[in-house]
């Protein structure tokens, strides 16, 4: 009846997404109603698809699958990390006003940048055989950089609070397509890494 089946080892891929719309939902309430901030939900959300990210991979390999259904969760996972990790940081910049012509071009880097690393990943990709190190910086990682730089968030006056944003930004692209091997996350990380951004998570919400 359907063109693609849903099958149980991409449902954590798809949760991730459903999680990025909703933190995209709050950027955009945020441009309507600019006198309230709902940055740290969007940056909650952020958080909670980032760790959808990190399990969504590892519940996969324990599926049985088809060659088919292997290729098509290496693809979704990217279109998906497209969704989360590379569009809605974006939106969320745009929502708190940075729309100058710099932040317009750091953008376009930050975008360029995080498809052009997603696509080479998706080449040399092995659904079957984890990987020990990145080949420059994981698009997630954006799932901690801007929660952890949203604490500043009505802690520093506006103007340092952009300028520390799109300079991060700008770093962060380069980090996407840069040779450096990044360690990926194993063993006692998969239950210290949940645990910290419940920690951030909180605090984005307990913090003013």
């Amino acid at each position: 009846m359907f063109i693609v089946k849903l099958h149980k080892s991409v449902i954590v891929t798809y949760l991730g997404v459903m999680f990025g719309i909703c933190a995209t939902y709050f950027a955009f309430v945020k441009m309507a109603f600019s006198q309230v901030s709902y940055l740290r939900y969007s940056l909650v959300f952020l958080v909670l698809a980032g760790i959808c990210d990190m399990f969504d991979g590892k519940i996969a390999r324990m599926c049985k699958r088809t060659e088919d259904e292997k290729n098509f969760g290496i693809q979704i996972d990217s279109l998906a990390d497209v969704v989360s990790f590379v569009f809605l940081p974006v939106v969320i910049m745009c929502s708190l006003g940075m729309t100058s012509v710099l932040d317009i071009l750091v953008y376009c880097l930050f975008v360029i940048c995080g498809i052009s690393r997603l696509a080479y990943f998706n080449i040399i990709a092995d659904s079957d055989v984890p990987v020990k190190y990145y080949s420059g910086l994981p698009v997630t990682s954006t799932a901690i950089i801007y929660p952890i730089l949203g604490l500043l968030h009505g802690v520093v006056s506006e103007g340092v609070f952009f300028k520390i944003y799109i300079c991060a930004t700008a770093l962060t692209a380069i980090l996407f397509v840069l040779k450096i091997r990044v360690p990926k996350l194993k063993g006692i990380a998969y239950v210290i890494v949940p645990i910290l951004s419940l920690i951030l998570i909180s605090l984005l919400l307990v913090l003013n």
